[in-house]
Order: structure tokens, then sequence, then C-alpha cells
């Protein structure tokens, strides 16, 4: 009996010595419809293994964009330019404002008009439309203005951004489009924004509530502010990267 006590003693002592070389391992699981991660982490318990996701996507709202639009040499007189609408490419982002702000990039300069268009699901004519010059490569804002007529909540609306190459000849203009659906600002919502002490505060603030535009919209400003600028622009390309688009976030913003 000592010696069966002994052995178990021993082995004990073995298995402690054994599990005292091995780091502690965490696991942690997040349930959220929009993170779904499982994280494994191998080393201090307290690190984080992953960084939550800036951007928590509204539930139920997948509807494929065609976020980017190209064109030949011949279309633009110079190298083919590409234009990508910085939005979600596979559901319908939201806004709170009654005149959001839009942004979208241009690949490169051109001589071709730029035409903005605005319209309401279901309604034949344009809510507002603008053409703009594309006369350098980079990010292209526009901000509904006052004498536009506002958004309405719960309503979808599409817009477009088209290089007209061939006012006779749509199919050789360059278009790209997607829809923005306006919804009403949540308690919640206000007593965050309410808490946030600066501009990239108030971003993550919009798009960790679903609402992408403003909060994209926000970090724009930011990047012109001394104070914000670096990490602004930093914010900005990894919100891109995290919606897949990439090859924008690499650009100079």
């Amino acid at each position: 009996m000592v010696k069966i006590q002994k052995r178990a003693l021993a082995l004990g002592a073995a298995s402690l010595s054994l599990l005292a070389g091995f780091a502690p391992v965490s696991i942690s699981i997040n349930n959220s419809q929009s993170q779904g991660l499982l994280s494994f982490q191998i080393g201090d318990a307290s690190a984080v293994a992953q960084k939550p996701r800036a951007y928590t996507p509204p539930g139920g709202r997948l509807r494929p964009q065609r976020t980017e639009g190209s064109g030949a040499r011949g279309c633009t007189n110079s190298i083919p330019v590409t234009v990508n609408l910085l939005t979600p490419q596979d559901h319908i982002a939201r806004t709170t404002e009654a005149r959001p702000t839009f942004l979208w990039n241009v690949s490169g300069a051109t001589t071709a008009p730029m035409v903005f268009t605005l319209i309401e699901r279901g309604v034949s004519q344009p809510l507002y439309s603008k053409t703009l010059k594309a006369n350098k490569a980079g990010i292209v804002e526009l901000q509904l203005p006052p004498e536009s007529p506002e958004l309405k909540i719960g309503k979808e609306y599409r817009w477009t951004v088209a290089l007209v190459c061939n006012e006779k000849r749509a199919s050789q203009n360059i278009n790209a489009r997607a829809w923005i659906e306006r919804v009403a600002t949540s308690s919640q919502l206000k007593q965050e924004l309410a808490s946030a002490t600066n501009d990239r505060e108030r971003a993550l603030v919009y798009t960790q509530n679903g609402i992408w535009y403003d909060g994209l919209a926000t970090l724009n400003q930011a990047k012109t502010s001394d104070s914000e600028k670096t990490e602004a622009i930093n914010s900005f390309s990894a919100l891109l990267r995290e919606v897949g688009l990439e090859k924008i976030s690499k650009r100079r913003h």
C-alpha cells in the first residue's frame, strides 16, 4: 500500500513538472453575428489573440453590389481607369444622415466626365445628379448639398458613378453602383457618440453599430486634422480592408 502511494505521488509530481513546461492555453469564442471568430491562444492568457472587427455589418441585408467599374484604353484616351465605390460589396450599407457623404476612388486621371446619380428604389426620376471632373487619381468625396431632397428613413437608394466615355453608346461607359439605406439614430448610438472624444472614436461608434457611410466619412474628414491625420489614415485603410477593398487601402489617401 505504501509503495502504491509513493508511486502515485511520484506520478503526480512528474505530471506537474510536465505541465510546467507548457504555456497556458486560452480559448475564446465570439458568438456575435458580425464576427463569428474563434480565438486560440498559446502563451499569456491576458494577451489579445485577434483584434475585434471595426465594422459590424447589419444582419440579413446580403445583396451583391457592383462597386467596381473599369474601361478599355480607348474609353479614357489615356491609360485604363477603374472606379471603386468605397462601400461593402456584399450588402446594403447604412447611413443615419438625411444628406450623407459618398466616397469613391478613381485610379487615374481622365478627360471623360464623371457623373454621380442617386435614385430612390422604385422611382425612375433621379433624386440628385451631379457632373464632376476626374482630372486626378484618388478619393472623391461628395456630400449631398442642402438643396437636394433628404433621404427618407427606411428607404433604399441606388447611387452610381459613371465615367461617360461615349454619350451615344452607354455600353462603353464605366459604371459602378451600390445601394444605401437610411436608418434612424438609436438612443444607444446617440449615447455612444456623445461619449466619444474625437473623430476616430466617433467613426468607430458608427461602424461598430453597422453605420458604414457615416463612419467612413467621419474618418475621411479626420484625415485632414493635424492631430489625428496619421491614425485616421491607418483606421481608414484598415476599415477598407475589412470589406475586401485591400487594393484601395494600399493607395495613398
